[in-house]
């Protein structure tokens, strides 16, 4: 009697043990899946961060005296970016301290918690004609390209009647799209399929965001459907970047399909962006305080 309860308990605490195993194993799988979507573009528009560096320069400077102008810049974009940075400051060329120049830049796409950075440095500034007390504002503008591509997959079918696999209307989900961060970026599309005589119209909306700060006045977006050709987008003379954080693109395109087909609507978008950072200052003469 003894040894069936020994036996019966050894049964148990084996069970217990791969009933641990089995939960551990179920926490490391739904980390990696966390990870793995937390690895996957939020779609967020962001880009370029220009940050002075402490004390580059100071908020307070002499005539005469030297300092630089040191600037972080960051990439938070997911797309490899290139351009340049220019510094200058708010006062006339006969008064002013900066001189200004600009240097070149490249850095690489955000990937996952990795950010690119690089420190610029303008050095052997000085202001030296000033005729008394003054404040001026240094800003550093900054111009680069970037390049993203969606490939979501859009389905369209011969007749509008069957709503089992193929939606007539829809809004594609973020998990779908394939979001990416950068300047300006899609942040949803809406699809509809028009019946015509010989063929169906896919139509869509493509939503776009940019950030906050900034803007683009190079904007350039290609939208093509996998096997059919290239999209007509209307109205690109209208999307306007400067005033408008969000803007619609509207694209359409007839196929001929015998059967319900889902393949990739590629969307390409190019631009030149523009952004920039400033820094107050004071310039005091030289025998005052």
């Amino acid at each position: 009697m003894k040894t069936n309860k020994n036996k019966i308990f050894l049964m148990y605490q084996k069970q217990k043990s791969f009933i641990k195993i089995i939960i551990a194993l179920s926490l490391i799988l739904l980390t990696a899946c966390s990870a793995s979507q937390q690895g996957k573009g939020s779609g967020t528009p962001d880009g370029l961060h220009i940050t002075f560096l402490e004390l580059q320069p100071r908020t307070e400077l002499r005539q005469n005296e030297f300092f630089d102008i040191g600037l972080k810049l960051e990439n938070r974009a997911e797309c490899d970016i290139q351009g340049e940075i220019c510094v200058r400051d708010t006062l006339a060329e006969s008064i002013s301290g900066v001189q200004d120049d600009c240097q070149s830049f490249e850095l690489r796409k955000k990937d996952g918690n990795t950010i690119d950075s690089e420190n610029i440095y303008f050095t052997d500034n000085s202001y030296s004609s000033v005729s008394g007390d003054l404040t001026s504002t240094i800003i550093a503008k900054a111009r680069y390209s970037c390049s993203i591509q969606l490939t979501p997959q859009v389905c369209v079918k011969p007749t509008i009647e069957d709503e089992t696999i193929c939606r007539t209307k829809e809004t594609l989900s973020p998990s779908t799209l394939g979001l990416r961060s950068a300047p300006i970026t899609v942040s949803s599309i809406d699809k509809i399929l028009i019946p015509q005589k010989d063929s169906i119209k896919l139509e869509t909306s493509i939503h776009l965001r940019k950030m906050p700060e900034g803007n683009s006045d190079n904007f350039n977006i290609n939208v093509e459907y996998e096997g059919y050709g290239q999209l007509n987008c209307r109205d690109l003379d209208r999307l306007n970047f400067k005033t408008n954080t969000e803007n619609i693109i509207n694209c359409e395109i007839s196929v001929n399909v015998e059967d319900i087909e889902e393949n990739p609507l590629k969307i390409s978008l190019n631009y030149v962006y523009e952004t920039s950072e400033s820094k107050q200052i004071i310039i005091i003469k030289e025998g005052d305080k």
